[in-house]
Order: C-alpha cells, then sequence, then structure tokens
C-alpha cells in the first residue's frame, strides 16, 4: 500500500479533473517503494507546459524547455513534467526533447529500470521494464541497451556510482560493463555535474565497496584519490581531507569548481591532518589563532576518526573557550583606536597588535589595557 501526502493526491486529482491522468515518476516512486520518504517530488502529465502552468497559476519555471513547471505547496517543491521524448543528445549530455501523450514512452528514456516506474492510485503501479523487481533484487540495470544509454549522457555513470554508494545496490554485468568502457565520455560532461554526483557518491554508507568496482572512473575524475575508507562525514571539506592526503590535491578541487569556502577549509585540514597537537594551552590557543575555532575543531573531528586519541586536547580546547581565554585579534583589551591615541605609526599598527597577541598567548604579558599599551609603546 503507497499512501501518499494529501498535497500530492491533491494535484494529482487537480490534474486529473482537467482530463490529465498523471503520475508520481522516477525517485519520488523508488523512495515510496523501498519505504523512505521523497526528498523531491516528480510527477510527469500528458499536460503540456501551458496547460500545466494555466491549471496552477501560482506556478514557476524550472526547466520548461525540458517540459518541467513548478508548483509549491505544503513548503514543498513539486515538479511536473510533460510526457517526453529525447533525441540527437549533442554533447553527451542534452537531448532534443519532444512531448508526447504516451507514459510507455516517457519511462523508456530513463536511465535505469528502478527510475522508469509510474504511479498514482487509480491505475496502482506501472513497470514496463521490471523496476520493481530490480529495487527487490537491489540490482542496477539500465532501460534498454546501456550502451546507448550512457552514449546518450555520460553523467548516468556517476549517477549508476552514486546509487551503489547510496542504495548498495549492485549493478548488473553489462551495465557495469559499459559503464567502464564510457567512462572517456565523462569528459564532455560539465565539472559542476560531475563535482555534484560524486560528492554524492563519497558521502555514500558503501562507498568503499563502490570505490572497488569503479576505481578507474573514480581515478579519473579525482585522480589524486588513491584508495577508499569508510567514514561517516558528511561535511564536503572533513570528508575531502579524510580521503586526500596532499595539500597539493585540492588542485583537482579547483578543477571541480568546489566552492572557495570547501577548498580553503580542505586545503587548511589537510595542512595540519597529520599535526600533534598537544595539551598545551599555549599552542592550542596558537593553532586556534592561525585557523579559527571551527577549523579546529574540525581538525579534531578529522584526528579522531584517523584514529588519534586527543580526548585530552578536546577537553583544553573546551576549557580554553569556556574561560573566553584570548587567542584572537578581536580579544585583545587593546585595538587599532587605542593605538593610535598613544601615536603608533599607522602602517605599524598590525603588527604591533599581532605581536601583542602572541605574547599574550604566550603568557609573556596579561591581557590588560594599560599593560598592553606600555608594552605597544616598546614595540615603536
Amino acid at each position: 500500500m503507497i499512501d501518499l501526502p494529501v498535497f500530492i493526491v491533491e494535484i494529482l486529482d487537480k490534474l486529473q479533473a482537467h482530463g490529465f491522468t498523471s503520475y508520481i515518476v522516477g525517485g519520488s516512486i523508488r523512495d515510496l517503494l523501498l519505504g523512505k520518504t521523497p526528498k523531491d517530488w516528480d510527477l510527469c502529465t500528458p499536460a503540456s507546459p501551458t496547460q500545466i502552468k494555466a491549471i496552477f497559476p501560482h506556478h514557476f519555471t524550472l526547466g520548461e524547455r525540458y517540459g518541467t513547471i513548478g508548483v509549491k505547496s505544503q513548503d514543498t517543491i513539486v515538479q511536473i513534467t510533460t510526457f517526453r521524448i529525447e533525441t540527437k543528445y549533442h554533447d553527451y549530455r542534452h537531448p532534443q526533447v519532444h512531448f508526447t501523450h504516451s507514459l510507455q514512452e516517457d519511462l523508456k528514456r530513463r536511465d535505469f529500470t528502478i527510475n522508469a516506474i509510474a504511479f498514482n492510485p487509480q491505475e496502482g503501479i506501472i513497470d514496463p521494464y521490471g523496476g520493481v523487481q530490480d529495487l527487490n533484487a537491489k540490482i542496477l540495470r539500465c532501460v534498454g541497451n546501456p550502451q546507448e544509454r550512457f552514449q546518450e549522457d555520460a553523467l548516468r555513470i556517476l549517477r549508476l556510482m552514486r546509487f551503489q554508494s547510496t542504495l548498495n545496490f549492485q549493478a548488473d554485468p553489462p551495465t557495469l560493463q559499459q559503464a567502464l568502457q564510457a567512462s572517456h565520455l565523462l569528459s564532455k560532461i560539465a565539472k559542476e555535474r560531475i563535482r555534484e554526483e560524486l560528492l554524492q557518491s563519497l558521502m555514500g554508507d558503501y562507498f568503499v565497496n563502490t570505490f572497488c568496482a569503479y576505481k578507474p572512473i573514480y581515478q579519473q575524475v579525482l585522480p589524486q584519490l588513491k584508495k577508499a575508507k569508510k567514514c561517516h562525514f558528511k561535511n564536503p571539506a572533513l570528508l575531502l581531507a579524510f580521503l586526500l592526503e596532499q595539500e597539493t590535491d585540492v588542485q583537482a578541487l579547483v578543477q571541480l569548481k568546489f566552492d572557495k569556502k570547501t577548498i580553503q577549509r580542505t586545503q587548511t585540514l589537510l595542512r595540519y591532518k597529520h599535526l600533534e597537537i598537544q595539551d598545551d594551552p599555549k599552542k592550542l590557543k596558537m593553532l586556534l589563532k592561525d585557523i579559527g575555532y571551527d577549523c579546529v575543531l574540525a581538525l579534531f573531528e578529522l584526528q579522531k576518526a584517523l584514529g588519534k586519541n586527543i580526548k585530552k586536547q578536546y577537553q583544553r580546547l573546551q576549557s580554553i573557550m569556556i574561560h573566553n581565554e584570548c587567542f584572537m585579534l578581536k580579544d585583545l583589551q587593546v585595538n587599532g583606536n587605542d593605538l593610535r591615541m598613544i601615536q603608533a605609526p599607522t602602517k605599524e599598527i598590525g603588527n604591533i597588535l599581532e605581536t601583542l597577541l602572541d605574547e599574550v598567548i604566550e603568557e609573556k604579558i596579561p591581557n590588560q589595557k594599560d599593560m598592553l599599551l606600555s608594552r605597544a609603546q616598546e614595540l615603536f
């Protein structure tokens, strides 16, 4: 028994009232059959984009050229897509799209059998390609000829890997063989799309086994990834720092167009990955000064995952934070304005403040305004 949310039933009923028998499709029905709540809701319909927009006046466009219109309901975006046929993939990714009134034709264009299932409450499950059987057997199988499917859209290779890594399904032999043979076509795919699929695959609970099956492809898209290691990280920077080894490995992240924050955080974590963090408040505060609290916390998580015993160091860190100990310029009891008042040279103010902070951290001088100003005068 498939129990649909009320807002989905209402959308289906509204389309039906206008003469368009519509269906839940793709990942939405797949997740429902797996006993999961779908993160995204995808519906397909014989209604054209123009007709969908007329039925749902408060729509918004998601990809109208591909027949997709968005409808917001219950704070959820529902994607409604016109039945379509895809032909002539001119760049191994983007097809020419032709709308159709045939559900069968729409399902035929999809990547894997587990994503080529449709459902509505009146007709039940429509499954012309054996997707339910493959779902129960945990099999990933292309719809039709796998060579054609990967030639049409090479990103399907990485989608295959993602499904295996996240669902613990296995590709059937022809699908796996063709994925490995067609992997060179990934060079035609936008780096951003590769990045997103790769990241989800790396985060999968079954990544290690997936890596063994698709090692040549992983190392094609991320050559610096030498071996797979099991971890639980869902934060991209932590995950990448765990899997990579050298600080210079972040160049691959630049090529894959990761965002600047993730690249910088990954680079910092790689730089300090194997640092022997000591249970010394001065050295720990220097580390906090250099990379900040959030990054130090991430570094502790990383080293814990690497098997290091850092319990004492973590307790020391918490003590520093609880007692509001000084390790950043904003914690100093003097600032640039204070130094200007005692006629410090403008160009030297930054260096003087840094020196004062270092000496406070090293406990050479207390963090007291009069003492800091007196010491500052000695520095110019």
